[in-house]
């Protein structure tokens, strides 16, 4: 099995060895929508990489937010050809899930609570918001 580091800080990517950031990796842009994809077109050399991989591991996951986690999620699903989550790659999302609290600009703390990280990924799984 072949399987990919990735992490969603520079420190923690410096590392790795060959370490990159999710952001890098997979050509993800600083600022995300709902209906983002990557830069990462089919045929490049990113894309090529990723249908090689079985396994991603992305360390400091809580870190990213949901538009990110969705457009990876989106983009895999695009460039591989499969309509399932994260184009049917096994990805294992690691990090500190209690210490790590989401950040969301002008928001409450109800709203806050709401955004927890596995939400976002059983959302993201189902394509939903």
């Amino acid at each position: 099995m072949i399987a990919l580091a990735t992490t969603t800080s520079s420190v923690a990517a410096a590392l790795l060895s060959g370490g990159c950031t999710a952001h890098s990796r997979f050509e993800i842009p600083l600022q995300t929508i709902d209906a983002t994809v990557t830069r990462m077109s089919k045929q490049s050399g990113g894309a090529k990489l990723i249908q090689n991989y079985k396994l991603i591991i992305w360390d400091k996951a809580p870190m990213a937010s949901r538009r990110t986690i969705k457009t990876v999620d989106w983009s895999f699903r695009d460039i591989l050809d499969i309509n399932e989550p994260f184009g049917g790659k096994i990805m294992v999302f690691g990090g500190d899930f209690r210490q790590v609290l989401l950040v969301i600009r002008k928001s409450t703390r109800a709203e806050t609570g709401k955004c927890k990280f596995g939400k976002i990924i059983l959302m993201a799984s189902h394509g939903k918001d």
